[in-house]
């Protein structure tokens, strides 16, 4: 009741501001990480969703993870970065063999990425075109005190059978109560495994085992994503 008490107070507070899109001071550039394991279903629409965000292409990098694949996953997703459009981006699609599944795939990425920020997405998702402009605007507030930013997620596909409406209970009952209840009142918060960004070097640092000398991570929701400082 706690809980639901704080998530509503925060929501009577957050629920009429306007958000627009505006040209940002900076874009600094983002890898995106795609982790999947026998997605060819849905790895395509991923894929066109990524490329076709509100950024400046030339500004995000693209790791896509086939990962223990044994269907057409990798072919799926050579077919869309093989399009006219989309030939001059900088895609990359790493048939992986290894262990640790998605944690596995994040370890491999991180080297590997250019990026100031490393974003990431599930096979599945499919953000909305400004998702990672509303991510980045938030970060580059405060370069130096907000690492990480993560948006709201939410089902497509609420209504399509009994698993899907329990998973879209879970997303609501954790993200759009507990995670701005908590916040709210504690200012406490949690990162998803899904749509957020994190400066990289601050996740290299955190990898290696040096993070004493690092800002304390917080996590604060506001309306169109939550900021981790």
């Amino acid at each position: 009741m706690t809980t639901l008490a704080g998530a509503v107070h925060f929501w009577l507070q957050q629920s009429k501001e306007l958000v627009f899109v505006t040209a940002l001071p900076s874009y600094p550039k983002v890898t995106i990480v795609v982790p999947a394991h026998n997605e060819e279903i849905v790895i395509a629409q991923t894929v066109r969703a990524i490329l076709e965000l509100n950024y400046p292409p030339e500004q995000v990098e693209l790791l896509l993870f086939a990962d223990n694949c044994n269907d057409r996953t990798a072919e799926a997703m050579r077919q869309v970065a093989n399009l006219p459009e989309y030939r001059n981006r900088d895609v990359q699609i790493i048939e992986r063999v290894g262990t640790g599944g998605k944690a596995g795939v994040l370890n491999d990425a991180l080297p590997m990425a250019q990026g100031e920020y490393i974003g990431v997405y599930d096979a599945d998702a499919m953000p909305e075109k400004n998702a990672l402009y509303f991510l980045v605007r938030k970060a580059i507030e405060n370069p130096e005190r907000y690492m990480a930013v993560f948006g709201r997620n939410k089902t497509r596909n609420a209504q399509q059978n009994f698993l899907t409406k329990c998973i879209n209970q879970e997303i609501v009952v954790t993200q759009r109560i507990q995670h701005c209840a908590i916040w709210h009142m504690f200012k406490i918060g949690r990162i998803p495994g899904t749509n957020f960004i994190i400066n990289r070097d601050f996740a290299k640092s955190s990898a290696d085992g040096a993070t004493e000398h690092l800002p304390k991570i917080r996590i604060s929701p506001s309306k169109s994503c939550k900021a981790a400082s």
